[in-house]
């Protein structure tokens, strides 16, 4: 059954205004405001933001401290003359360095998640230049991983759709596999199957060959069908023990962990290790002005605070309005206790889990904290989603837009290679201010836009 069929939204009709945006192909449904956990269209139809945007908006919307921070830094001033000193800059980077983890007091900001791993790519080459390791510049990363958009974030990341079309411009950088609990043989423990899976770290140096490789880049937290296949420690330690052994510099991907997600402030805290480098985005401002940072550890920033010159910048790096929301969320995490909200808000959202179960297209429920993938597959025997040509993704989200959701639209094809057999991540990562009779009305409306869906393709 179509989209049409189910009268449901379709894809906006580019005219007027519209007409003139690139490549921009939304459903009908204009927004007008946002507000808490909801977001409203020009109709006054109310929307459950189920995935916080793309996992981006750990507090709610319109919080009226963040307007605030943003509208009387404006008020000082919106740009720094790069000769100048910022204090904000300062400020928010003193602020930074009391949440990461380990010795990562040393931050570079910049506008975005992409610009954050580009950043931390082309740290790890110089921290590699500066010990005298000039053919060091390979990133060892997990296949099927999402590290952003640009050409050398691209690099590092494994989207086969993007790889068809920009190959000749990308680095063969190499990649393992990932941790999964999926393919875990019989009888084998999560701790035994971590160091297993950590161990094709070392072969991939071996066969890259040791002196060219600069660093491992991983979320902390699975990619791909395995998103939010949350490692064990021994998966953590054993990388950060051979990347030691061969002088691989270990980052951590935490844009979509950083700032509460997970119930602690990073995603990495929950591990025994700390990285040499963190990139961070989405979380840091809550979205609310484009932002990110990369933080390095007091060792890596020695050379460079000593003055070897940083070959990079962007002219929006550290923009005032940027340091100033995130120094104010930074407060707000902290002044509303939403860590512990987040925790305790955890136990409520996966007290739904096994009614998730029970659904014929919901073959598993993972993840941490308020960041929870259902992976929605058509046969729960085979693994396989539905062929593109059923149209289920675009489907389930008229369908949930129906039932007053907004869900984020997967990064990742539903139309997977024989070899994955794999179904489709859909995320619920709501607010970390969210409360429980909220989130019992959140999973309701998830619910009930299952049925419909299961009862339209199945």
């Amino acid at each position: 059954m179509s989209i049409a069929e189910h009268n449901l939204p379709e894809s906006l009709n580019r005219e007027g205004d519209w007409r003139h945006v690139f490549a921009y192909r939304p459903m009908e449904v204009q927004i007008e405001r946002a507000e808490g956990v909801y977001i409203y269209d020009k109709d006054g139809n109310q929307y459950f933001d189920a995935s916080g945007g793309p996992m981006a908006c750990n507090l709610p919307h319109g919080h009226p401290r963040m307007k605030a921070a943003i509208t009387a830094q404006l008020d000082r001033y919106a740009y720094t003359h790069p000769t100048l000193a910022d204090p904000i800059r300062a400020e928010f980077c003193r602020k930074l360095a009391e949440i990461t983890p380990g010795d990562l007091d040393h931050a570079h900001l910049v506008c975005g998640g992409s610009e954050a791993v580009e950043t931390a790519i082309k740290i790890a080459r110089q921290v590699q230049l500066n010990r005298g390791q000039t053919d060091r510049y390979k990133i060892i990363s997990h296949r099927d991983a999402y590290h952003g958009m640009t050409l050398g974030a691209m690099s590092a990341s494994h989207i086969p759709g993007a790889q068809s079309v920009f190959t000749p411009m990308l680095q063969k950088w190499p990649s393992i596999r990932q941790y999964s609990d999926f393919d875990r043989p019989a009888g084998t423990s999560r701790e035994e199957w971590g160091v297993t899976c950590a161990r094709e770290l070392e072969a991939a140096i071996h066969y890259a060959g040791e002196s060219t490789v600069a660093a491992f880049m991983a979320t902390p937290h699975g990619c791909g069908a395995d998103y939010a296949c949350v490692p064990p420690d021994s998966y953590w330690r054993t990388i950060r023990e051979i990347c030691d052994l061969y002088g691989v510099l270990l980052i951590a991907d935490e844009v979509v962990t950083g700032f509460g997600r997970t119930g602690k402030w990073f995603g990495m805290d929950h591990f025994s290790i700390d990285p040499d480098i963190m990139a961070m985005a989405k979380g840091i401002s809550s979205a609310y002005v484009p932002f990110g940072a990369v933080s390095v550890s007091s060792r890596i920033n020695q050379p460079f605070e000593e003055g070897v010159p940083f070959v990079h910048g962007f002219t929006n790096q550290a923009h005032p309005l940027g340091c100033a929301a995130g120094c104010e969320l930074i407060d707000i995490i902290r002044d509303e206790a939403l860590l512990e909200n987040c925790n305790t808000q955890h136990e409520r959202l996966f007290g739904h889990r096994d009614a998730l179960l029970e659904h014929p297209t919901v073959k598993d429920v993972r993840g941490w904290g308020l960041m929870m993938v259902l992976e929605l597959v058509r046969d729960k025997d085979t693994m396989e989603f539905f062929d593109r040509e059923v149209g289920a993704e675009k489907l389930l989200q008229g369908i949930a837009l129906k039932h007053g959701l907004v869900f984020y639209g997967s990064l990742y094809t539903p139309t997977r290679s024989p070899a994955l057999q794999r179904g489709l991540p859909i995320w619920v990562s709501p607010p970390l201010s969210i409360n429980g009779g909220e989130i019992d009305d959140l999973m309701a409306r998830v619910e009930a836009s299952l049925s419909e869906w299961e009862s339209a393709t199945l």
